[in-house]
Parts: C-alpha cells; structure tokens; sequence
C-alpha cells in the first residue's frame, strides 16, 4: 500500500497555527495583548484567504483565567471554512501556557490534545537567539499517533509594513516544525511577526504564502474598545461605515484608496472594508 498523498493532504498537528497570527501579553514588551475581545483580521497577499483570530471566554471551564482563541479560516468566493480553538492562560511572570488545542485536520477528523500539566506556549520574555520547543501529541483518523515537535527560534527584530500600518522593533520568530507518524516525517520551516502593543502582524507560511495584517481590534483592560482600523476610514470622520464604501466603490480600477497596498481598488479592498465596518 502506497501512501504518497499522505504528506501534501495532512495539515499537521502544527504549533504554528497556534502561533500563526496570533499572540499574547507579556511584562516585557507587551507583544501579545491577552484581552478577551480582542481581534486580528489577516488576508493572504493573494487575496483568496481569509483568515479571523478573537479571543473568547470559554464556557464551563474550571480553570481560573483560561482563555480560549478561535481561528476562523475562509477560503474567499466559496463556502470552505474551518475553525480551530485553543485554550491557554496568562503566568504570573507574563508567560503563556498552553492547557488544549482542537484542530480541523479535514478528512483526518479533529485532533484533540489536552496538556496536563500545561505546557509553555510562550516563555515571558523574547529576546534576540532565545528558543524553545512545544510537543504535542494526538491521534488522527486513517494515521492514528501524531508527534509535532516545534522549536521556536527569535532570530530577528524588524520594522513590518502592513495594510494595516507600520510596526516598528517587530520580533520575527522562525518556526521550525518536526512531524512524525507511523507512515512518514514532515520537515516544514515558517515565520511569524509580532508588534509591541498589538501583536501578530505577519505570516510567511512554509509554502511561502504570506499573511498581512488588514485590520486589528484591541480591548484595553478594564476600560473599552481600541479600534485600529488603520486604513479604512477613508473620509477621516474616525467611523468605518456607508460613506467610506461609496468612496471606495467610486474609486474601483484607480490606484488609491489602495486599502491591501496591490496598486490597484478591487474586491479585495472592499473585503478589508467590509470587515472594519463599525
């Protein structure tokens, strides 16, 4: 029996689609606001995918302060869509641990991993050469027993232009994933951006597909809504709503309001309005 389109067909049981546009707070550089509400909206620089990460209060959980992020992921002009969930908590020191995952693997089914104890999703500083790794063990239909081993190296601080805006001092992690199975071993390399204060900003994924910030939503603690729909409001009246659809609509085949940064006002700029609308 040949399995040949096992490695192209299994989207592995990835870390980096914990960490995949996506982050938390810590006490040093504030790079990942841990609030529930918060949102990040990104787009694949192709325009075909998109994909929405919020921070949820989980039910019936007894674990004081968990909290459970959801990504939604949508193929744009058709009804594919998964959504993948994850349970972490906030240390005292900053720290990220990381209790349950739930992941749409398609026709593998959901792979489900409960850590107990938990382990560190994010350790509570980042400086420059820091790594670490995160194991995580489960069992997929067809495949059964799936080891993913993820060492997370920061190997750069960088500026990040987005749709979104500009970021600057971004750390740049590189993710180095190791997947094993009874049947074969995967071997996959990605990247991921993240901004003080705001939080994930970029994704190169392993097969070179890039993920840019479109649009971002932060609660601050205790108080209310920090909206940065940065691109937007293209009348400056500090709402996103009908007015600044009908300028965008006008301006289809020109080259500015350029919302995604493509060159040209398209469908794709319309989906990264839509989106902000308050």
């Amino acid at each position: 029996m040949k399995f040949t389109q096992f490695v192209p067909c299994l989207k592995a049981v990835s870390i980096w689609v914990l960490i995949c546009c996506f982050g938390f707070t810590v006490a040093a550089e504030n790079y990942y606001p841990a609030e529930v509400g918060n949102t990040w909206i990104f787009l694949s620089v192709d325009g075909s995918e998109q994909r929405t990460y919020t921070l949820e209060a989980p039910e019936n959980t007894e674990v004081e302060g968990l909290i459970g992020l959801k990504i939604t992921s949508e193929v744009l002009g058709t009804d594919v869509s998964s959504t993948n969930t994850y349970l972490i908590t906030v240390e005292n020191d900053g720290g990220l641990l990381l209790h349950q995952s739930a992941v749409d693997q398609g026709a593998f089914g959901i792979a489900e991993a409960t850590f107990d104890p938990p382990v560190t999703f994010f350790p509570a500083e980042l400086p420059l050469e820091h790594t670490w790794q995160i194991i995580i063990e489960t069992q997929l239909k067809l495949v059964g027993a799936t080891t993913s081993t993820t060492t997370i190296e920061v190997v750069a601080i960088e500026d990040i232009e987005t749709p979104a805006g500009v970021f600057k001092d971004c750390v740049k992690l590189e993710l180095n994933q190791r997947d094993v199975t009874a049947l074969t071993t995967r071997r996959t390399t990605s990247y991921q951006w993240l901004a003080p204060d705001v939080g994930p900003v970029k994704y190169l994924n392993s097969q070179d597909i890039l993920y840019e910030l479109q649009s971002y939503t932060l609660i601050e603690p205790g108080t209310v809504t920090v909206k940065a729909e940065k691109t937007a409001d293209l009348n400056g009246d500090g709402v996103v709503n009908i007015l600044d659809l009908v300028i965008l609509a006008n301006a289809f085949g020109k080259d500015s309001p350029d919302l995604n940064a493509d060159d040209v006002v398209n469908i794709l700029d319309l989906v990264i309005l839509a989106n902000a609308f308050d």
